[in-house]
């Protein structure tokens, strides 16, 4: 059985930069989710600071941290300077936001392909997350929908994540299927909350579109699941997927 005492609600979101599916701006709509379900821990992806007039310039992750009291780590992939030298860096990128201290942080930029439609910078924001006493590796990234840029990215984050021995946690909008070959290369190294391919449940659907399944949890082997599912909401064009994860006594 898995530690009790360090059994977390995790969460992976991509929040459309607070946009609803009516592309209606409610930033407390996206907190309210995060709050309703009692996140210990949530991986967001597609996450505005100061980034442009869609989003009234807001530093969604001060906004997000101050509503919801949670400590907050931002690893920017896109970034432009403002017009006036007086207003703060405008950035796009990932999040994560936790209810326990966050002791370190850092944002791995990952290769980039050359200029062309589909060639966005993309990143892997890693947290060390201290929860009673004991230190888990939390990663939250959101990739790329060309497919060399995908294969390299997924090859990246699997040497970082394995570069250190902490229980680990991976959240993001991977841009591909559970059956595909990148998720299966994914799942050598770590396991899907939601087992079986066919398992997971859809995450993703725009108006006129079949459901995609794009958004992921990933855990080490010192992990125990618990529970998983999806969330319904229009707080997003992607539905959070929710896990409870247990550690296992260490030996």
């Amino acid at each position: 059985m898995g530690n009790a005492d360090v059994a977390l609600r995790i969460m992976s979101f991509n929040i459309s930069s607070g946009l609803t599916m009516d592309g209606r701006l409610d930033l407390e709509l996206t907190a309210s989710v995060i709050e309703n379900a009692e996140v210990d821990i949530a991986g967001l992806q597609e996450v505005d600071q100061n980034f442009s007039e869609r989003t009234d310039f807001t530093d969604q992750v001060k906004w997000l941290a101050k509503r919801l009291s949670m400590h907050a780590a931002f690893g920017p992939n896109l970034t432009a300077h403002p017009a006036d030298a007086k207003w703060p860096l405008q950035a796009y990128g990932n999040a994560i936001l936790s209810r326990h201290p966050i002791k370190s942080y850092q944002n791995h930029l990952l290769k980039k392909l050359e200029e062309g439609p589909e060639s966005e910078q993309r990143g892997l924001l890693e947290a060390t997350i201290e929860i009673n006493d004991e230190a888990i590796a939390f990663f939250n990234t959101h990739l790329s929908l060309n497919e060399k840029q995908l294969e390299r990215n997924i090859e990246e984050l699997l040497g970082i994540i394995r570069n250190q021995d902490l229980p680990a946690v991976l959240t993001g909008d991977f841009n591909a299927e559970p059956d595909s070959p990148h998720m299966k290369r994914i799942e050598e190294e770590l396991d899907n909350v939601f087992g079986a391919p066919a398992s997971h449940p859809e995450t993703y659907k725009k108006e006129g579109d079949h459901g995609q399944k794009i958004d992921f949890i990933f855990y080490s082997r010192h992990w125990q699941v618990l529970e998983a599912e999806t969330i319904d909401t229009e707080a997003s064009d992607h539905r959070p997927i929710l896990a409870v994860l247990a550690l296992y006594p260490k030996a």
